[in-house]
């Protein structure tokens, strides 16, 4: 059967196709749209161009799906919409107007799916899973092959360059109120002083974060997925890309042209963390939430 998932997020919306032979899943194609909803909400409320936009980058998703002979396209909601009040009219009208059903997930139910999608590498036993999207940041703490504790945070790159942040690269003081504010919320969280492991990294930013890191340290040939690095390299990259603003922009440019106004906001909440926690060593997955999602339905269409 060839299947696929739709995840609507705050910044990002994606399409990720799979042939499903003998119960494993074989990645055919990738599609994306920077809607941007999160930018399209005042006070909680999601505006009318901003639905209309959510449903016109659904409409061209159903289009690829349909040229490429999609049996099952499964489709969920994350921050983007559950963070907003009137997320049931903004479901109805895109359910209405492509026929794509939609799930608005909890954050605790898109931590665990992070979990189950993860690439981790092989030599790491403990650690955290970190899903850093647009509008809220999911992170889960695992040992061995299995889920201890996991939080959904309220903030993302997105967020954070919304709240604190005037122009495109935020100033100095823009980001030391990030990571007071990042302090704040992580420091809520009881459990993560014990954590000592490996992060982790899923989603857009942490994408932006190792595309970033590869041009900077001169490692362009190594493939994204589980790319790892030290983790003080986070600091240091905030640090070079603060002290050569010209210069620091024109390489993210370059890498993540889309994140150029959220990656330092991302880099500095990413190593609040790290200080939080101690981690010694990051990677990135290219699997995530919608991996984890498209194997929960698959499963759930068996039973």
């Amino acid at each position: 059967m060839r299947r696929a998932v739709v995840n609507l997020g705050s910044n990002t919306m994606r399409m990720e196709i799979y042939d499903e032979v003998k119960g494993k899943m074989k990645h055919i194609v990738s599609a994306k749209d920077v809607v941007g909803l999160i930018s399209y909400t005042e006070k909680g409320i999601l505006s009318e161009e901003g639905m209309l936009r959510m449903v016109d980058a659904l409409c061209g998703f159903r289009e690829t799906a349909d040229a490429l002979n999609v049996e099952h396209i499964c489709c969920f909601a994350t921050a983007g919409l559950r963070a907003v009040k009137n997320a049931d009219e903004a479901v109805q009208l895109a359910e209405e107007r492509t026929g794509i059903v939609i799930q608005v997930i909890s954050g605790e139910e898109e931590a665990q799916l992070d979990f189950v999608g993860a690439h981790i590498p092989d030599d790491v036993t403990d650690g955290l899973v970190v899903d850093m999207g647009g509008g809220s940041t999911e992170i889960v703490h695992f040992s061995g092959a299995k889920s201890k504790e996991f939080i959904s945070l309220p903030y993302g790159s997105l967020y954070l360059y919304k709240r604190f942040v005037k122009n495109i690269i935020p100033t100095s003081g823009e980001l030391q109120k990030i990571k007071k504010y990042v302090d704040h919320q992580l420091g809520k969280i009881e459990w993560l002083q014990d954590v000592k492991g490996h992060i982790c990294l899923i989603g857009g930013t942490g994408r932006a974060i190792v595309r970033l890191h590869r041009d900077l340290y001169k490692r362009p040939a190594e493939p994204l997925d589980m790319y790892t690095f030290p983790s003080p390299d986070i600091k240091n990259m905030e640090n070079w890309v603060m002290a050569h603003k010209k210069m620091g922009a024109k390489r993210v440019l370059r890498v993540a042209p889309e994140r150029i106004h959220t990656i330092l906001p991302g880099l500095a909440a990413i190593g609040r963390l790290i200080v939080h926690t101690g981690s010694a060593s990051v990677s990135l997955s290219s699997g995530g939430v919608r991996e984890g999602y498209i194997r929960k339905t698959a499963q759930k269409d068996k039973t």
